[in-house]
Formats: structure tokens, sequence, C-alpha cells
């Protein structure tokens, strides 16, 4: 009980400090965000804020170590620093509901504990945010003018591969994007594309779905990948990649693109009824997603109805491949090697001194 009075009584300091407004909220200020806060915000942004993910403020120290993970379900969880530990290890101090009165630009965060809890009032607590970046954000106290900063945690990395192999014609090749996430103790992957399978013959077909265990991890190592052109008569029997370490943000969208398509798999509702179709517009809604902010990578719009274009000139089992070929190469200083790739990585979770 003691050690729970003490957290209260620390993250009572930290809140109020933050401008936290205890009890009920206002319902009419709620209603009505602070003109002047809502005009200094970025208006600039192009993508939308996420709070997603693990933060601490710059109200966290030895003496105060406290961190707020936030799930899309709208709960955050309050959590005590262990030193040497993962996040996921982290003691549970509480969980309480959230939200943000627009999640893409915000300019309200609030509390709402309904049930006993031990740090967080019954009711609803309430805050401004008076600027916001990708992996930041600033509230303050309207009374006192005192702000405190908020800075994203990275508790996991995220890389993005695009993948295919091409084969002697005229057999087909697979072709996928494959999202890969560390958090220090296992290696998450998930994959969606175009692979050979068999049919109920027994004939060599492509499939778009997800992609099966055992292709996508030849893809985990760029050993035998390049991003040298291939003539326009024969495709040689090697794969090629390009990998892409991604922000929290970026992984949340692209991410969503992969949700969808796989929303179209499920429901057997795909755009086009030639998976090599599917494939080159998923991996081209993927990476255009990745520019949706700034130009993160050099992309190429393929034109079909331009016999010379790089992509449209050829068949189409082999353009997933041609464009990524093309996408390596146009950003060869932007892929993640195997001697760059964080294969041991473990979060560090600083507190400020």
């Amino acid at each position: 009980m003691r050690r729970v009075r003490v957290f209260n009584a620390l993250l009572f300091a930290c809140l109020s400090a933050a401008g936290i407004s205890f009890g009920q909220a206002d319902a009419k200020r709620a209603g009505q965000p602070n003109p002047t806060l809502a005009a200094s915000l970025d208006s600039t942004k192009a993508c939308p804020f996420s709070i997603i993910g693990v933060w601490k403020s710059d109200a966290t120290s030895e003496t105060n170590p406290i961190f707020y993970s936030f799930a899309p379900t709208g709960w955050v969880t309050v959590l005590g620093h262990i030193a040497g530990a993962l996040p996921q290890d982290f003691d549970m101090m509480a969980q309480v509901e959230y939200k943000l009165d627009d999640p893409g630009a915000p300019t309200r965060i609030e509390f709402i504990a309904k049930g006993k809890n031990d740090t967080f009032p019954r009711g609803t607590s309430s805050l401004e945010i008076i600027q916001f970046s990708a992996d930041s954000f600033t509230i303050a106290d309207l009374k006192t003018g005192q702000r405190t900063l908020w800075e994203r945690v990275q508790a996991q990395r995220y890389f993005l591969t695009f993948a295919a192999r091409g084969l002697k014609l005229p057999q087909l090749g697979p072709a996928f994007a494959m999202w890969t996430t560390l958090d220090g103790r296992k290696t998450e992957v998930e994959a969606l594309g175009v692979q050979l399978t068999s049919d109920e013959k027994g004939k060599t077909v492509a499939m778009f779905g997800p992609i099966q265990d055992e292709l996508y991890t030849e893809f985990e190592q760029d050993i035998g990948s390049e991003s040298k052109g291939s003539d326009d008569q024969k495709v040689t029997d090697s794969k090629v990649m390009m990998r892409l370490e991604l922000s929290e943000s970026e992984f949340e969208r692209t991410h969503k693109i992969l949700e969808t398509w796989e929303k179209y798999v499920k429901a057997k509702a795909l755009p086009n009824a030639d998976p090599y179709l599917n494939a080159m517009e998923f991996l081209t809604r993927t990476a255009q997603s990745l520019n949706q902010c700034e130009e993160r990578i050099k992309l190429h719009k393929p034109d079909t109805s331009r016999p010379d274009d790089a992509i449209a000139r050829h068949k189409v089992s082999q353009r997933p491949l041609e464009y990524i070929r093309l996408m390596r190469k146009k950003n060869d200083e932007l892929h993640v090697s195997d001697a760059t790739f964080p294969w041991a990585w473990r979060p560090t979770i600083a507190l400020s001194q």
C-alpha cells in the first residue's frame, strides 16, 4: 500500500506540473477547444498525429520513473520503470481510458477513470496539447503557463521489405511486402503478396495472399539480392529486395495498407483477377504511403498507357519484380544491409537526470 501511495503522489505531481486539471472536465470547455491553442499548432503537418506507443515526459527521472503506453483500443497503461528490463516487463501501475478531441490533430487529451483507481481520480482529467510532432507533444497549464514536453520512447524497431524473386520464363516468381517488428525479445514478421502454389490438379499457379513462412524467411537476409536491371527477354534466377527502417508513424501508416488488403483477401474481394496486378497495386500503394508527409523514398509511378514505361513494357507477371528492382536502384543508399541490421537490438530506456 505504501508503494501505491508514493507512486500516486509522484504521478499527481507529474501530471499537475504537466497541466492536467483533475476532477470533472467542464463540458462547455471540452466541447470548444481553445482557439489560441488550436492556432499555435503546426498547420504544415501533412500526416496525422499518432499517440500509439510508449511515452515519457520531461518530468521523468530516477525519482519519478513513470512511462505511459497508449494502445489503439483507447486505453493507456501507466508503467513503473525497472532498470535493465524491457518495456513489456515494466510494472503496470494503472490503466485508464483516454480520448483525444481530434486524434490526427489534437488540442486536448482526457483520461477517464470509471472505477476504483489508486492513481487517477474518478472522473475525467483533462489537459491541453499546444504542439505536436511525430515523436513529441507539449502540454501546458493555461493558468500558470507551465509546459511539459512528452517524448516517444523507442520500445520497438520497425522495418519494411519489398522482395521478389525472378525465375526463368515461363515460370512465375513471388513478389511481396514484409513488415518486421523487433522488441528486444522476439521478431514478428507479416508478409503479403503473390506466391506460387499448387491448384487442385497439382498445377503450379500464382496466388495473392499471406506469404508462407519458409518463403519470407529467405528474404530476412539480403544475401544474393541485387539492384541491377535485367534485360527485357529474361529474368535471372535471383532475388531482389529493398529493406527500409521505419519510424513508428511510418509503420502504422504502411501497416494500414496491409490491413486493408488482408481484408480484401479474407472477403475474396481483391480488385483484380490477375494476382500479379493485385501485387503491383498493393506494392505501389504501400510505397506511396511512405511519401505522405515528405519524399521518404524516390518512387516510379507506373503508366500502363505508355509502352515505353520502365514497368509497363514488361509482362504483367514481371512487373512487381521490376518495380522492386527499380525502387532499390533509385534508393540503394536507404537499403538496410545485413551488416547494419540490428539483429540483437534491445530497447534502452533512459531516464532524465
